[in-house]
């Protein structure tokens, strides 16, 4: 093997020895470069050269730090139903047992809608999405119930489908959380049947790439399920959060324009909370496992961002059916801490480290992501501990003494109370869930915007319709 392997772990150095001859006694060819993609996730881009051609493929690995529940022999085989289904996938090559991968063409182009060279090409991929999601939800389920895919049967279920799956990821006992445990109770209490049949459903949907106007390939199916499409459409809407995918009410007409038939809005709205808070179920696995055995190559700043970004979208939601008026923070002044030239020192080690390959560039953003967040836990973070722990004490009647405490007794609290407490309790949860986003939000960040700014509303895709049944009244 003549490929250069120079930027893997040594722990990965069996599994890049497996895919490469994997690769060359199947697909064909010399491997001539291997490049442990910069993430959280196991994944490398490998060169092979045929003949005189060079071809580049992308090796998707499993989870390191688990859900306990993605399993990826199961994506592998709805990735290759998909791609045989005629929706804008990666051609997959097979399946490496020995690596806990498979291999699949790498896709040119890349994924965030902010970079595209003009309106114009954003606008082609934007339909082009609408187009490939409808086309996935349209598939004959038939062919992911004979792939070992569970479908619902009852309608509750079909609309709870993604919450259901969740509840069985392994419940986190590191630390109480109030602030979930509110959408939890608040789903199960107020949930209602939207569709009697089952659909294909990615249910991460939104997960693309692009090369100028044209949509290369859709991504990511390790989610994917039988249930409601409007988990997909929920998605969207917490997604361009922070992976802009522009005017969300204009994409879902366009959805609406491939698909035939309109969106369910009220529907849409409730299972925006619903999916968000099955979101905080599966980011807190992932958390609890990361801290229970951390690896070298996580990413915690980045899991947290999952548990906080989707409880505060899942409160805002609640807001959205509810009428309940979301909290007004004022963010204090920030203090000074001996923490200051700890922090300082730690960081300028920091950017000392090589970063001459992605992954090792990855693992300094990390190491760097982690300094930045402390940081402002260190400025912020003790005025709201404080602010918390008066607000929990107007719930509970007494002050607790430090902020997992508050979390202990408020959680026992909202699991105790009935739905004539929500909105009292939905303040002091929403309020906390927000200002844990704030320490979280980072200038430049790739979650900033979902930390600090609300999901897009659907009132403008309200508009059309109600100006057609004014004209229908005569009015």
């Amino acid at each position: 093997m003549q490929a250069d392997i120079s930027s893997t772990l040594a722990a990965d150095e069996e599994r890049v020895r497996a895919l490469v001859n994997w690769i060359e006694t199947n697909v064909g060819g010399e491997v001539v470069a291997v490049d442990r993609h910069g993430r959280w996730r196991p994944a490398w881009f490998v060169d092979v050269k045929i003949g005189t051609e060079q071809k580049q493929l992308y090796v998707r690995g499993a989870r390191q730090v688990s859900n306990g529940l993605a399993v990826l022999e199961q994506e592998y085989a709805i990735h290759r139903l998909l791609e045989a289904g005629g929706v804008k996938v990666a051609h997959v090559y097979g399946k490496i047992p020995e690596a806990d991968a498979y291999v699949m063409d790498k896709i040119p182009g890349r994924h965030d809608l902010r970079h595209a060279a003009s309106e114009e090409d954003r606008e082609a991929v934007r339909r082009q999405l609408a187009r490939e999601i409808a086309k996935m939800h349209k598939l004959d389920i038939a062919q992911f119930l004979e792939a070992g895919l569970p479908c619902p049967e009852h309608p509750l279920d079909i609309t709870l489908a993604y919450f259901n799956v969740a509840q069985k990821y392994p419940r986190p006992a590191r630390f109480p959380d109030p602030r979930h445990a509110f959408l939890v109770n608040w789903v199960k209490r107020n949930a209602r049947p939207t569709r009697t049949t089952a659909r294909f459903t990615a249910c991460d949907a939104g997960q693309f790439m692009y090369d100028g106007p044209v949509l290369t390939a859709m991504l990511d199916f390790e989610y994917a399920m039988l249930g409601d499409p409007l988990q997909d459409l929920a998605i969207l809407r917490r997604r361009t959060t922070y992976e802009p995918m522009g005017d969300i009410p204009s994409l879902l007409r366009m959805y609406e324009q491939e698909m035939g038939e309109r969106i369910d809005l009220d529907g849409l709205r409730f299972q925006t909370v619903i999916n968000a808070t099955a979101a905080v179920m599966g980011g807190k696995a992932v958390l609890e496992s990361y801290l229970n055995d951390p690896t070298d190559d996580g990413d915690y700043v980045q899991y947290l961002n999952w548990v906080c970004n989707s409880t505060k979208q899942g409160y805002e939601g609640v807001a959205e059916v509810t009428g309940y008026p979301m909290p007004e923070l004022t963010v204090p002044d920030p203090v000074t801490t001996l923490a200051r030239d700890a922090l300082a020192a730690a960081g300028a080690t920091v950017r000392g480290l090589d970063h001459s390959t992605s992954f090792q560039e990855y693992r300094r953003r990390t190491l760097r992501d982690n300094l930045r967040y402390m940081e402002r836990v260190a400025a912020y973070g003790g005025q709201f501990s404080e602010t918390y722990l008066a607000d929990a004490a107007g719930i509970l009647g007494q002050r607790p003494r430090d902020v997992a405490e508050a979390d202990r007794l408020l959680e026992a609290y909202v699991l105790a109370a009935g739905p004539e407490e929500d909105e009292r309790l939905f303040a002091v949860l929403c309020a906390d869930a927000m200002r844990r986003c704030l320490l979280l939000a980072i200038p430049g960040s790739t979650y900033y915007d979902g930390l600090t700014k609300p999901v897009q509303p659907l009132t403008e895709l309200e508009r059309p319709v109600a100006a057609a049944r004014d004209a229908a009244d005569g009015r």
